[in-house]
């Protein structure tokens, strides 16, 4: 048993350490709204545009039509399908909530937390974006060479 015992002296928390605390507690209620919304956008028009894309291509008709057998088309018709698969998943990862381990009372490590959830949730958002970016431009071009074909 120690000899003396010291009393630990503690710091009013600031005003930036008290937001972050107030941000914790809504979270459980609320997760970071923006980015999922910017997400939830890409699922909805990504299931949009694979109806579309699936309409041009057509696969189920017979005979297919001529188009199909056109290099460029296949090429861009594969680009776009595979392009909007990893928005898809990218965006679905912004949306699926992810378990943050950290000590309640551990200021570093609520903010370590938070760091990690906000890269998370900005990276996927990125992927999900630049993904459905490049896929609306291959399926701008294969509508158009369809169109004109």
């Amino acid at each position: 048993m120690p000899d003396e015992i010291r009393a630990v002296r503690q710091r009013a928390p600031t005003a930036e350490e008290e937001a972050l605390h107030r941000w914790f507690e809504e979270q459980a209620k609320d997760p970071p709204r923006p980015l999922e919304e910017g997400a939830r956008q890409i699922i909805g028009l990504v299931s949009a545009l694979y109806s579309v894309i699936f309409g041009i291509l057509a696969l189920a008709d017979t005979p297919l039509p001529a188009y199909l057998t056109w290099l460029p088309v296949r090429v861009l018709g594969a680009v776009v399908v595979l392009s909007y698969m990893v928005a898809l998943l990218a965006a679905l990862l912004v949306v699926v909530p992810g378990a943050y381990r950290y000590a309640a009372a551990s200021q570093t490590q609520r903010e370590q937390a938070f760091r990690r959830l906000m890269q998370r949730k900005l990276i996927g958002l990125r992927v999900a974006l630049a993904a459905f970016g490049t896929g609306s431009v291959a399926f701008a071009g294969l509508f158009l060479i369809v169109l004109w074909g």
